[in-house]
């Protein structure tokens, strides 16, 4: 469960800071959700070659 929250805690602040930089809502959201989609992946890789 700390993973999705991490994902989503590193999504919000990715999507954010993309929003606030550029004030382009479309980009700010694909930023948010590929931020959130490879945090989920790369933790799930870690988990899975550690076993």
């Amino acid at each position: 469960m700390p993973i999705f929250f991490a994902g989503l805690l590193l999504g919000g602040v990715s999507g954010g800071v993309t929003y606030g930089m550029t004030a382009d809502d479309q980009l700010a959201v694909i930023t948010a959700v590929v931020a959130t989609v490879l945090t989920w992946l790369g933790c799930a890789a870690l988990i899975f070659i550690d076993d």
